[in-house]
């Protein structure tokens, strides 16, 4: 005989059959119960993350010289849109030759360059920065991730900035001094999409934690 079985409409849970404790009503319950409030990981990343706003390289994804004018790129995790993206294995097109270029990731549309640190679409995820002569990869810097840090120095007192490489404009971001002096952000503009604007009292360095 053919089972019949209720898929709740949620997460998928199936409910127990009928008709074999007496206790059907209460198992009911807990079910609705679970499949109402039970997270999964992939909520985590597919709702939290698109709420706040953050998007690019959670771990993994380093770029290297590679071969020609194609960059080596590790496996990792990232998100972009919000979605959580870890593949197996990844494959990129070539970067364009003697130019300076930003490679992205779009969770419809894959891997593209860009000829600025500013993404085509909100919510994609920045890879990383990478030079090239004509023929040859000759220097890459890889993203700096959702929540990392980026070493910044300044040569002396007064305005400076650096570029922070997250693809996006921090939601947050602290300094922790490994120099003497100071170093703050200025005001009233102290990040952007691409730079954070700092000041410092003296020649000095520190690192800014980012999120």
């Amino acid at each position: 005989m053919a089972v019949t079985r209720t898929v709740l409409p949620r997460k998928g849970l199936i409910q127990p059959q009928h008709g074999l404790t007496g206790y059907e009503s209460d198992i009911d319950s807990d079910m609705a119960l679970l499949d109402a409030n039970v997270a999964f990981i992939s909520d985590i990343g597919n709702t939290l993350l698109g709420d706040l706003g953050i998007n690019g390289v959670a771990s993994g994804f380093a770029l290297s010289t590679g071969s020609g004018l194609t960059p080596g790129l590790t496996i990792g995790v990232l998100y972009a849109q919000g979605n959580r993206y870890a593949p197996g294995t990844v494959s990129i097109a070539a970067a364009p030759a003697s130019a300076t270029s930003y490679l992205f990731y779009n969770s419809t549309s894959g891997f593209y360059w860009r000829s600025s640190a500013t993404p085509a679409t909100a919510g994609d995820a920045l890879i990383g920065q990478v030079v090239t002569s004509g023929s040859a990869v000759t220097a890459v810097t890889t993203a700096t991730k959702v929540m990392g840090q980026l070493a910044v120095s300044s040569s002396g007192a007064g305005n400076f900035t650096a570029q922070h490489f997250l693809g996006r404009a921090p939601l947050g971001a602290l300094i922790r001094m490994t120099s003497g002096g100071l170093i703050w952000f200025q005001t009233p503009t102290d990040a952007d999409g691409t730079y954070l604007y700092l000041v410092a009292t003296d020649q000095a360095t520190a690192k800014v934690l980012l999120w």
